[in-house]
């Protein structure tokens, strides 16, 4: 009797942080580049979804994934100067008539069409080349400091709705992600 709940627990402890990993919802890490004189943003996310997130998906209700970004300036007797603001908007949603993932860059309109959701979730989770800033606008010499976060939530649904679907789960904010940058 002890040996099989020592086994139990063994496979326990493997088996957690395995399930911890899939139900990630997080900014892993985020950048900023310099390209012809405007600074663009990159940041890698876990988008695992939850079962819930997955079911309203199959049943073609679209999911909407927010990145916001906040840009200070830091100041050495005043609080931090807010210097700019990004939202970045993708709608996540399968088409039943042509059995595939489709990712809408809401800001631009750009498609995507994926065959898998794993792949249209990957292709999400790595944003790259956002554009953030003018290079102008930011005084070189001077400590910013940049903040993102995600939001994943049904999109195109009204919240009445939301609460008669009985999802739990209709969204998901993750942390803040900081960092430092001198231009």
């Amino acid at each position: 009797m002890g040996r099989a709940l020592a086994g139990v627990l063994a496979c326990l402890l493997v088996a957690l942080p395995a399930l911890a990993q899939q139900d990630r919802f997080d900014v892993r890490s985020a950048f900023v580049e310099a390209v012809d004189g405007v600074w663009n943003l990159g940041a890698t996310l876990d988008l695992s979804l939850s079962d819930a997130a997955r079911e309203a998906l199959a049943g073609s209700i679209p999911l909407e994934l927010r990145l916001e970004v906040v840009v200070n300036g830091e100041r050495r007797f005043l609080p931090n100067e807010t210097v700019a603001t990004l939202e970045q908007r993708w709608r996540l949603s399968w088409d039943a008539l042509a059995e595939r993932y489709v990712v809408t860059h809401l800001n631009s309109g750009a498609l995507g069409n994926f065959a898998t959701l794993d792949q249209a979730l990957e292709a999400l989770s790595r944003p790259r080349g956002l554009p953030l800033i003018d290079a102008a606008l930011l005084r070189e010499g001077r400590r910013h400091e940049i903040s993102v976060r995600a939001t994943l939530e049904i999109g195109g649904v009204p919240t009445a709705l939301k609460v008669l679907l009985f999802w739990r789960e209709w969204s998901r904010t993750t942390d803040w992600y900081t960092w430092s940058f001198l231009p």
